[in-house]
């Protein structure tokens, strides 16, 4: 049996760079250059002020193992940093660490070779990488509100402006007057909605030569506003600016999959947003054996329309279980500032993205995975169809009612989507392209929102009245949500 290989020290592994450095630097030029694999890329570990040190591939492996460790240890940087980020200015901790070294000798220290270097060095060099690290990293940490356009209501519904816990939707005009500060810019933006300047012209001006800032500030909004109605804001304090752009697409994203849960499967799939692609248009094109052209298209229209108003109402109604959502969001968001949500909020937040997955997934048989997934991890019942049960039928009938003649028993739904379902495509034990499924499918989604609708609320409440319940092992946190949902009336 295998087992994992040792884990080098920072200090092994400072000293493997150390040694690295000292090595390259007697090195002639041409005998460094000859060893490296890719030239476009060179083997230094950069420092302040413009200065690198060049290495061998071991020095660079060794700094790739520290950085990678120091990954590993540290859940506030994985959450508030892109990997790509955090390596480059983890290597500029280490470079600016071997700049600082000699601090770290007597005065009258000469080369290793000649004299041990003291005790302790390496130690020291370490921690200068470390405080070096936690400084760069808070030079690239931003506090930004980041904007998601989207398509949810059209503008006859008469829908105002809400939220869904941290994440705050406005119709396009709103967002234009909230946060466009500069009069000029919106001045422009207003021209080209209100049609008296083409959007193409505007572009030309703004790309100009010699434009000034107001012309680019409005081509720019409008050209990111694009086609999309509203625009979704999340604040995200104190991140990296790639990591805070995904956070801010996957928590609006969220957002956007609970107002779904309040609307048909074939409505909330209108839902969208900039960057998910689950609606297109297309032509076809085919031919007969006689030569025959035939031509079609085919287009899905993204947002939402009904009779004038009537949205407005549905929303007004959705907003108790839309504020219950927005608690477990805000403290998803919390938790995910330093390291996980409490365990009950992270499992309904996989399922609700695992529920808006499935409900915007063109194939039945992916679909049903989905769901699947997303029933096995709010349930928390670890893959066993009993447990699952046990946690819907508490969630969905806690009075144990008899189920009337010729409806589906809750066992009967999650056998459907679990195990006859999810389990056989999974293992490939049926078929799933051109297969029929759209009848588990169905059964899933009934399934999953009733769960969803029952276990939102409950765990909002417990946020509010029992947050303790959130922070026991989480055995003991389900048995205590089983007990909640059994005890409702």
């Amino acid at each position: 049996m295998k087992t994992a290989a040792p884990k080098d020290s920072a200090e092994s592994l400072i000293e493997t760079i150390v040694d690295d450095v000292l090595k390259t630097a007697a090195m002639p030029f041409e005998d460094w250059l000859s060893q490296n694999r890719f030239p476009m890329i060179p083997m230094t570990i950069p420092a302040d002020a413009g200065r690198a040190y060049n290495v061998t591939q071991a020095g660079v492996d060794a700094a790739h193992r520290l950085t990678a460790q120091t990954w590993n240890e540290r859940s506030e940087f994985r959450q508030t940093i892109e990997r790509s980020a955090f390596d480059r200015i983890s290597f500029r901790a280490i470079g600016e660490a071997l700049t600082s070294s000699p601090s770290h000798l007597p005065p009258d220290a000469q080369t290793r070779g000649q004299d041990p270097l003291p005790e302790g060095f390496f130690t020291a060099v370490v921690a200068d990488y470390r405080k070096n690290l936690d400084r760069l990293a808070a030079t690239i940490l931003q506090t930004t509100d980041r904007h998601i356009p989207c398509n949810l209501f059209d503008t006859d519904q008469g829908v105002q402006p809400f939220a869904v816990g941290p994440v705050t939707f406005l119709p396009r005009a709103d967002w234009i007057a909230r946060y466009v500060k500069s009069t000029g810019a919106r001045d422009h933006i207003r021209s080209v909605e209100s049609g008296q300047l083409r959007y193409a012209d505007l572009r030309d001006r703004a790309l100009a030569t010699g434009s000034d800032a107001d012309l680019r500030t409005a081509w720019e909004v409008l050209s990111t506003l694009d086609g999309f109605e509203w625009v979704a804001t999340v604040r995200i304090e104190g991140h990296e600016l790639g990591r805070s752009h995904h956070k801010a697409v996957v928590v609006g994203g969220l957002a956007i999959d609970a107002i779904g849960l309040r609307f048909r499967v074939e409505d909330a799939r209108r839902f969208t947003k900039a960057g998910r692609q689950h609606l297109f248009s297309e032509d076809r094109l085919a031919t007969l054996p006689d030569g025959t052209f035939l031509t079609g298209w085919s287009t899905q229209r993204p947002g939402l329309g009904s009779a004038p108003g009537a949205l407005a109402a549905e929303m007004a109604a959705a907003k108790p279980f839309l504020d219950a959502a927005g608690k477990l969001l805000e403290a998803y968001m919390r938790g995910r500032q330093t390291g996980r949500a409490p365990h009950l909020v992270e499992r309904w937040a996989n399922a609700l993205y695992w529920v808006g997955e499935a409900r915007r997934e063109a194939s039945d048989f992916m679909a049903v995975v989905d769901y699947g997934c997303a029933a096995d991890g709010l349930s928390g019942a670890g893959g066993e169809a009993k447990a699952m049960t046990t946690f819907a039928e508490a969630a969905l009938n806690p009075q144990a009612k008899p189920v009337p003649p010729g409806h589906l028993t809750i066992e009967d739904a999650v056998t459907k989507v679990y195990r006859e379902g999810r389990n056989k495509i999974a293992h490939g034990e049926t078929a799933g392209l051109f297969e029929d499924l759209s009848e588990i499918r169905s059964v899933g989604d009934s399934l999953l929102l009733a769960l969803l609708d029952a276990v939102t609320v409950e765990l909002a409440a417990i946020i509010d009245q029992r947050p303790e319940i959130l922070a026991v092992p989480e055995e003991h946190a389900y048995r205590a949500l089983l007990a909640r949902l059994k005890a409702r009336r």
